[in-house]
């Protein structure tokens, strides 16, 4: 009885030890440790159609991308920048704050909207045309510590949202509906 007792354990660690390095995912894993932090997001947003199972999501400091064999890999943001994900909307949204790349999904996919955003000093940071993903978000980088005024339009609608930039803020922009 011990001796299938201890064949039963070493069957488990084999097994565990077999699941956390899993070959399969090995070449995303090294491709995305090796990129910096925004192409590290790009690729984890294309993840979300061609391999739905590695989850990711973006912190005011850090994007975390988690491995279904169990490896996490986290990179930090710019200190001097923070990632907001926007996702306007007309008739559907969802709560959120932190947004997760693998699994947020916005209503307005592959739109072109009006975006422009001012801090609370007036001064613009950004007035330009910005698409969706297939996601139905857009992805702004932000200077970090900042309230922003964002005003966002698409046709004939428009809304506007005030948007944080400090250490407790939101990443996941889902409430700028378009009227």
């Amino acid at each position: 009885m011990k001796l299938f007792s201890l064949y039963i354990l070493l069957c488990l660690i084999a097994i565990g030890c077999n699941h956390a390095t899993d070959p399969t995912y090995n070449q995303d894993y090294n491709t995305i440790n090796s990129l910096d932090v925004k192409a590290a997001i790009s690729l984890a947003n294309d993840w979300k159609f061609s391999n739905p199972k590695i989850t990711s999501h973006v912190t005011p400091h850090e994007l975390i991308i988690d491995f279904p064999d169990g490896r996490v890999i986290k990179k930090d943001l710019p200190v001097n920048e923070m990632y907001v994900a926007v996702a306007p909307y007309i008739n559907f949204t969802h709560t959120c704050e932190t947004h997760y790349l693998s699994s947020c999904q916005g209503e307005l996919t592959e739109k072109t909207f009006q975006v422009n955003a001012k801090d609370d000093t007036g001064h613009e940071l950004l007035d330009e045309n910005i698409a969706s993903m297939k996601n139905g978000f857009f992805e702004l980088w932000l200077p970090r510590n900042k309230t922003i005024q964002l005003h966002v339009s698409y046709n004939s609608l428009s809304a506007g949202e005030t948007v944080g930039t400090f250490d407790n803020s939101k990443t996941c922009i889902t409430t700028i509906n378009l009227k």
